[in-house]
This record gives structure tokens, sequence and C-alpha cells, in this order.
């Protein structure tokens, strides 16, 4: 098994195809990713791009061939004009229900569903995506909020935009999509005081602090507060300090100080792409 870093917000698998394989018309599973299968059936569900359930001959590791593998697999190969070395991506939705596709197909759609997750222009457009995006990837909505965060907050910090209103200059709002996962991670709660409150539709009252103001829409530079504590950040004596990664960790109004909860402090920040041969 070869581990790398992967380019997309969470871990996935891959297994790499030969050429004796392809002609062969299966799909070998490694040992090492047995277990992740029922050895108690001959038949596997597989779900296309389309998930639609197609069910294939499965043999399990401890049968006589010793080979956990896939058959039928010769249409697929076709369809998608699987070559030698190619890497075909697994997701497992259960040890008998499973769905396959080309790595190269896997990460144009998974990409296009995180742009139509970041680009979300309001709530339910938001909601409707990330459970697209958990659907297709059987990854947990939470988790996935969590896996956005850290690869978000990995980029390189810009300048905030502005545009022109009326002769006004008007400074970018935070996104839709960066809105929801700091409510989601946080609950409204102030990365200060924790303290919110419920509004009329049950949901909690927040506010979004720009730690700098000339910088953009950026995790490490966005505070979840409440109105008090934003107030605070904007008219009182200010200090603040930051750790090397560049997070805000504590602040002082006036001289009295306060502790900042980062969220990020309880979440996996590694991803990664296992290949099996």
């Amino acid at each position: 098994m070869l581990i790398e870093n992967s380019n997309l917000p969470f871990n996935y698998i891959c297994i790499r195809t030969t050429q004796s394989r392809i002609d062969k018309k299966l799909l070998a599973i490694p040992a090492s990713l047995s277990d992740r299968f029922s050895q108690n059936i001959n038949k596997i569900c597989v779900l296309d791009e389309n998930d639609r359930e197609i069910f294939k001959s499965f043999t399990p590791y401890k049968s006589t061939s010793k080979e956990c593998r896939i058959g039928g697999m010769g249409e697929f190969y076709k369809k998608f004009e699987i070559k030698a070395d190619d890497e075909i991506v697994i997701i497992f939705y259960a040890k008998d229900k499973i769905k396959i596709l080309p790595e190269r197909y896997f990460l144009k759609h998974i990409k296009q569903d995180l742009k139509t997750l970041e680009t979300s222009n309001n709530g339910d457009e938001f909601t409707k995506a990330l459970n697209h995006l958990s659907k297709n990837i059987n990854i947990d909505k939470m988790q996935i909020l969590k896996n956005q965060f850290v690869f978000n907050a990995r980029q390189i910090i810009k300048a905030r935009k502005r545009k022109s209103v009326k002769n006004l200059q008007k400074r970018e709002v935070v996104p839709i999509h960066m809105r929801n996962i700091l409510l989601s991670l946080y609950n409204g709660k102030c990365q200060v005081s924790g303290w919110t409150f419920q509004m009329q539709n049950l949901k909690p009252y927040f506010e979004i602090y720009h730690i700098d103001a000339t910088k953009g829409n950026h995790f490490k530079n966005l505070l979840v507060v409440c109105p008090n504590i934003h107030a605070q950040f904007t008219y009182a004596n200010l200090k603040q300090v930051f750790d090397r990664e560049g997070w805000l960790r504590e602040v002082y109004f006036n001289g009295e100080r306060h502790e900042v909860f980062q969220i990020i402090d309880f979440i996996k920040q590694d991803f990664t792409k296992e290949i099996y041969f």
C-alpha cells in the first residue's frame, strides 16, 4: 500500500489496476483490504456513476483462490477506457455494497460538488449541496464541514475584496458556505465568551468578525462572536496574540485577557489517498 496526500478535503481509497486483471474482466482486492468486505457472499452490490445498483460476482479472500475479487468488470473497463496502472476509487457503503469509479471521473465530479457547495447563495442551496456530496462519498455531513474548515484554513489569506456600490466602496461579505460551516462547528457560540442566544427562528444568533479588516474571508481571519464581543473588538483598547500558524489565541480588551476557542484543535488535519496494488 502507498499513502499519498489527498488533493481533496477527505480521505479516499484507490486500487491500481493491472493488465492481467483487465483482460480477465475482474477487479482484484488486495488482502490488506479484504476485511472491508463480507467473506460470506458470492454477489456484491456495486453502485455505478448514477447510483444504480448492479450485482456482480464476488469471490471472498477465504475461497480456494486465495484472492478477493469482483467479476464482470468488462463493461466498466470498456466504458471508461481503463488501462493498466489506472486507479479505481472504492467507496464503501457496507461490506456487501460499494461504489466503484475511475479516479479521474471521481475527482472531476467531486470537485464540481465542492464548488457547488462553496458557491451556494442561500442556506437551502448549501444544505442540498452538502447532502448530495455526503451521499456521493458516504461521509458524515459534519465531518465534511470539519474537513472543509481544515482544507480552507490551509490556503493563503488574500486581501479583502471591495466592490463599488453607487460610488461607495463596500467590503465583501462572508460567503454562505463559510457562514454555515462556522455555524455548524461553533453552534453559534462566541469563540471568546461562549455566549449566544436563540432567535425566533430557533437558530443561534452570531456575528462574524474579520480579525484583519484588510484581509479576506479565510477561517484564520474570521471569528464567531456575540454582539458585545464584536463591539469590544471594534472600540476597546485591543491586543491580539496569534500562534505560529496564524490562529488567534488570546485577546486583551482594555488589558483584560480572554482565551479564544479554536475548533481546529479538535479536528484531524491530514487527508490521505490510499493506493492498493
